[in-house]
């Protein structure tokens, strides 16, 4: 199913008809002629087909959105301040309704989705305060004449987080090639309206205005074709006559959800650094290392690169936590952490590889730099002055190198086994020393 659909109305063949159209468009419906006792989280929306409001008081959660619908020569704008999120007037085309229900079930469902991530992210210590200083944003409003319509341009969008801006349709294809767009609304005249599916289209595949909040404008004669515009990408469709009231609830309701979009995006983009990062030094973890080395060695083949690796482990290790504690421990390890990031080119991929073992990447270095870049990090660690313990931290390094140019190949390079090798010699040899894997 597509959804629940709490279907209220008196009883009667209006109501069966509209029930049977939505149970065609995949939607549980759940007739209702009164609201009585409702638990809201059993239900997707609520569509009122008496153009009445409920006092969304009574529903246990007031974020259950409404659908109305009402009267053609009803003022939207009345019924939008009563506390429905949307409304359509009768006629409509069942395309469009059906349009706008799905819309307020994605709006629902990614309120629902982010309030679930942003708990679980708070809880890993993910979640960032929200900017207070954030400036107003734009929503450009593409008109033949290039100016804002009497209703918009009546409008106060002091205290909102966005403000009008119009622009001629040139201007703003213009404008399009090098910014992104947050919201933009196109005020459709009757010859403009022939191209609005190709500009609709057109807005939802560029990479500038993928993401961003479109609303459209038509005339009167034209809302029969509103469905078109919904289907092929638009947010919200209204008339031309919309009083001020309206236009500002549809536009300020497409950028609560445009930021709950984005907010869910970059949800996604934590969740993902989360797991390819190490939460105590912030480095890249084995996960990641893992798979940048087949790609560095594949890079390498293909061009004729090559890739070293340098596989690190802190000396006494487990001494320094048996005396000094676990917190100074990690104290040790975010301080080498940052010592060996501090040390490499913006190319070279440093990771925790787990415990005290760490790994570094070397793309494309020449061989006596990379045993030099060894040596200097064995004196950087050595001179690191901690608060937290007593006395010096050395590190071991082992070192491998993959040149598939060189007259000794592999055919299936492993350098992390190689330099893990490299490193178990080092430490064999008395520690705080860099050796250099030979299979000789």
């Amino acid at each position: 199913m597509s959804g629940h659909v709490l279907l209220i109305g008196d009883d009667g063949p209006a109501r069966n008809a509209l029930r049977d159209r939505l149970h065609h468009a995949l939607f549980n419906v759940t007739p209702c002629d009164r609201l009585g006792s409702i638990d809201a989280d059993q239900y997707d929306c609520v569509l009122d087909t008496r153009g009445r409001i409920p006092p969304k008081s009574q529903f246990a959660h007031a974020a259950l959105p409404i659908l109305a619908i009402c009267d053609a020569n009803r003022d939207h704008g009345d019924i939008l301040g009563q506390g429905a999120e949307d409304v359509i007037a009768a006629p409509f085309h069942d395309r469009e309704l059906i349009a706008r229900i799905r819309a307020m079930i994605r709006r629902r469902h990614a309120s629902r989705e982010l309030k679930l991530r942003e708990g679980t992210n708070r809880a890993l210590g993910f979640n960032e305060s929200p900017d207070v200083f954030a400036h107003q944003k734009t929503c450009f409003v593409v008109t033949r004449t290039g100016a804002l319509p009497p209703a918009l341009a009546k409008l106060d969008t002091a205290c909102l987080p966005f403000r009008f801006r119009a622009t001629a349709p040139q201007d703003f294809q213009t404008m399009l090639a090098d910014r992104k767009i947050d919201a933009v609304l196109f005020d459709f005249d009757p010859m403009d309206a022939e191209q609005a599916p190709n500009i609709l289209l057109d807005m939802r595949a560029h990479p500038n205005t993928r993401y961003a909040a479109i609303l459209c404008m038509y005339g009167a004669d034209r809302l029969s074709k509103a469905y078109e515009a919904l289907e092929l990408g638009a947010d919200d469709v209204f008339a031309q006559t919309a009083s001020g009231t309206e236009i500002l609830h549809r536009i300020t309701l497409q950028w609560q959800a445009k930021d709950t979009n984005a907010a869910l995006r970059q949800s996604n983009q934590i969740g993902l650094y989360a797991a390819v990062t190490d939460t105590l030094t912030g480095l890249f973890n084995r996960r990641y290392a893992m798979t940048h080395i087949q790609h560095l060695c594949k890079v390498a083949q293909t061009k004729n690169g090559s890739v070293t690796a340098l596989m690190i482990d802190i000396d006494h290790f487990k001494l320094v936590n048996d005396t000094f504690g676990h917190f100074a421990g990690d104290q040790v390890l975010i301080a080498v952490a940052e010592t060996l990031k501090s040390a490499v080119r913006a190319s070279d991929l440093v990771a925790r590889m787990g415990g005290e073992e760490f790994v570094i990447l070397l793309p494309d270095i020449k061989e006596r730099d990379a045993k030099r870049l060894a040596d200097r990090l064995c004196q950087l660690v050595r001179k690191m002055k901690l608060d937290a313990i007593t006395g010096s931290v050395t590190i071991s390094i082992g070192v491998s190198r993959y040149d598939p140019t060189s007259l000794i190949t592999y055919v299936n390079p492993d350098i992390l086994k190689q330099a893990d090798a490299a490193l178990y010699t080092a430490k064999r040899n008395g520690r705080d020393q860099v050796s250099y894997f030979t299979q000789f």
